[in-house]
């Protein structure tokens, strides 16, 4: 399975951030069976995710995290009999803009917001949703639980 992690108009993440949103994927892709998947991280600003969410979303405004998943739900469980390299599962992209602002709102460090909005979209690019009440509290539930595999608290770099 391939978790990779680019960046568009930002500079570098650093290394340690860029580990924990690969061990996220991986441990969601091998998961939900698919270890041979392959999933891009995009972590980029304001302006980049404004131009995919007017473009994809209709919406002329920024946004926090935007995920493009390249399988559905059928696609996504025959996926686990592939040969590898051959699954692309999809895109992440998350404006760090958003992320810095969320965190500083929550109180929590702009790496930990970062990691939470990149589980986030691949959560919904594994066919997790939060349209109802007890579907967003699973969600919430499954975000926490490999937020503390990846980045326990004991560890955690502020």
């Amino acid at each position: 399975m391939s978790v990779s992690v680019h960046w568009s108009g930002i500079d570098p993440p650093p290394q340690a951030l860029q580990r924990k949103l690969a061990a996220a994927g991986r441990l969601l892709l091998a998961e939900h069976g698919l270890e041979h998947g392959e999933v891009a991280v995009v972590l980029a600003d304001d302006a980049f995710l404004q131009d995919l969410n007017l473009r994809y979303r209709g919406i002329d405004a920024p946004t926090d995290v935007l995920s493009f998943p390249m399988l559905d739900a059928a696609e996504r469980e025959k996926a686990g009999a592939e040969k590898p390299g051959e699954i692309i599962v999809g895109d992440i992209y998350i404006s760090l803009e958003r992320a810095e602002e969320q965190a500083a709102a929550a109180g929590h460090s702009c790496e930990r917001e970062t990691l939470l909005l990149a589980i986030h979209g691949m959560l919904h690019m594994l066919g997790y949703d939060h349209d109802s009440e007890a579907a967003a509290a699973a969600m919430r539930q499954k975000e926490e639980e490999i937020l503390h595999m990846v980045d326990p608290p004991e560890v955690r770099e502020s």
